[in-house]
């Protein structure tokens, strides 16, 4: 299985579709270099943060509630209510592995709309969800040996439900309410915060590996997986299933995401910027309908910063081609480098 990054960092088309335009991270005129470009990943990072904005209200206590705990097939299952801001709390499940003993374990932050669909159960039955097994990403990881944290998303803890038919009601209302109190911030803004607190939890968990730490997403979750994983260093590795990583490839310009910040042109920044500030840590995305060949022209841009550390391989991508949800041919592989990338044993997964 030595091979899965090289296999995996090479488009398997020769036409990467219409030219995105991307702005090379080195300028012709400039030799490569690893100082050079940590003086431009500082600037990078400040810009993105400066783009995404900040809350409105002062710091606050962070300290989580634990309101139950339950045993799940392969696992334990510990449900808290994190503080997310002053007035309101964040789901978060954490999945321990069976037998974890008092060896380091590597862990995962599986971020999406609640932490049922990743976990895989419905938490207020305890019955297993039978639907969309191939990203229910947090039971094959704690299925795994992975201690797992599942994140809820902002709009299902900020707002009540407003009981509308209209498409994406909740999140309008939650958004809404997010950038009406907090003029200077992004909703994009708001779930990496999110994402953070999540990991901190994760990582406050005993016996766990720092430097096996993978954030991992579908979709909203992708999105949230691969800003947090690239801003935030105490992630070691990230998995994005078909977020749409070009900002025409899917509903960015939602006020949840970036909204004005995207109409206003974005302070000339582009997602192959974002992707070079996780070098050279491991990054694979997962295409399938919003992501595809264009997507590589993101990924090949931001390998100039993956070159500086000899690290070419480490960025990739799988495109299934069969639409949004993942197959479990492309989990299965997806797996097995996240195994190869952190040094774990890569044999043979099933979902």
């Amino acid at each position: 299985m030595a091979d899965i990054a090289a296999r995996l960092s090479t488009p398997p088309y020769a036409d990467l579709g219409p030219d995105q335009g991307l702005d090379p991270l080195f300028s012709p005129a400039e030799t490569p270099s690893l100082a050079l470009w940590e003086q431009r990943r500082r600037e990078l990072r400040a810009r993105w943060l400066e783009m995404l904005g900040s809350p409105s209200y002062p710091p606050f206590d962070t300290a989580p509630e634990m309101v139950d705990s339950f045993d799940l097939p392969h696992c334990r299952a510990t449900l808290y209510r994190q503080p997310n801001s002053p007035e309101t709390r964040q789901q978060v499940l954490i999945l321990e592995p069976e037998g974890a003993g008092t060896s380091p374990r590597p862990g995962a932050i599986v971020p999406f709309y609640d932490p049922d669909r990743m976990a895989g159960y419905d938490l207020k039955t305890r019955e297993p969800l039978t639907e969309r097994r191939t990203t229910q990403f947090g039971r094959h990881l704690v299925e795994h040996g992975f201690v797992v944290a599942c994140v809820e998303a902002f709009p299902y803890n900020t707002v009540p439900d407003p009981k509308s038919d209209a498409s994406f009601a909740w999140w309008h209302a939650g958004a809404a309410k997010v950038l009406g109190d907090n003029p200077e911030w992004t909703g994009m803004g708001k779930l990496v915060a999110d994402t953070r607190l999540a990991t901190d939890l994760l990582l406050a968990q005993p016996n766990l590996d720092p430097e096996r730490v993978l954030i991992i997403g579908h979709s909203l979750g992708g999105k949230m997986a691969t800003y947090n994983g690239c801003l935030d260093d105490r992630i070691k590795a990230t998995i994005a299933s078909d977020l749409g990583i070009g900002y025409s490839f899917t509903n960015w310009q939602d006020p949840w995401y970036l909204g004005r910040k995207l109409a206003e042109g974005m302070g000339g920044l582009a997602h192959h910027q974002l992707l070079a500030l996780m070098a050279p840590r491991p990054y694979l995305l997962i295409a399938g309908l919003y992501d595809g060949p264009a997507s590589w022209q993101y990924l090949n841009a931001a390998r100039a910063a993956y070159a500086v550390y000899g690290k070419e391989e480490n960025i990739g991508c799988f495109d299934h081609a069969t639409g949004h949800q993942p197959t479990e041919e492309s989990m299965v592989a997806a797996y097995q480098w996240l195994c190869e990338q952190f040094g774990l044993s890569t044999e043979p997964w099933s979902l």
